[in-house]
């Protein structure tokens, strides 16, 4: 018994979802993928919210199959099937369970399900497929995603830690990594304080 509550204490200290700056970024992802507003996402809403992508990077049908198929694996991981609705506290504890289990991945020196995902859409977003992403390639990124793409310079800033002048793929990674499962660690890189 002293074991499975030490584990329990061990898991609530590791929770997302205590974190505020987390809890928030993720309600507002949860906001713009509910595309009809029904208070509910699913796979396919992810899925759909992909679809730009093909013509703003022009993307080929196998990369776009290839992402569609990494989305799937990490989304129905936090419980987001074919034809289920997820709800806003379903999306947040799902999303928090799998946190947990891809930082621990990622400190074993396994690769995540978010790096499958990640390295599908790097593979999009390079559009010369030369392994570096340009600030007009992120711009048509940020565009295929509804975000403003003059914010390219911005991030390009951000991830591209070594100011080459592209953002390699794993600077790609990391920051995406970062973004959803260390959102501390991003805003103190950003040199934003963090209370």
């Amino acid at each position: 018994m002293g074991n499975y509550l030490a584990k329990k204490r061990h898991q609530r200290k590791k929770s997302l979802k205590r974190s505020i700056y987390w809890k928030q970024w993720m309600t507002d992802y949860f906001k713009i993928v509910d595309a009809d507003r029904d208070g509910y996402v699913t796979i396919e809403e992810m899925i759909a919210n992909i679809k730009p992508l093909q013509d703003y990077c022009l993307a080929t049908p196998t990369k776009m199959d290839r992402l569609a198929a990494a989305l799937t694996v990490f989304w129905g991981e936090v419980g987001l099937k074919p034809g289920r609705k997820v709800n806003k506290r379903m999306f947040l504890r799902g999303l928090n369970k799998l946190g947990r289990k891809e930082l621990e991945r990622e400190s074993r020196g396994r690769p995540t399900l978010h790096s499958a995902v990640a390295h599908a859409l790097f593979d999009i977003i390079d559009e010369n497929n030369n392994n570096k992403l340009t600030e007009r390639e992120i711009g048509n990124w940020m565009a295929a995603s509804g975000l403003d793409p003059t914010d390219a310079k911005r991030m390009m800033e951000e991830a591209d830690k070594k100011k080459k002048g592209y953002i390699s793929r794993e600077e790609l990674i990391e920051s995406e990594f970062c973004s959803f499962f260390h959102p501390e660690k991003c805003m103190i890189q950003l040199g934003i304080r963090v209370v």
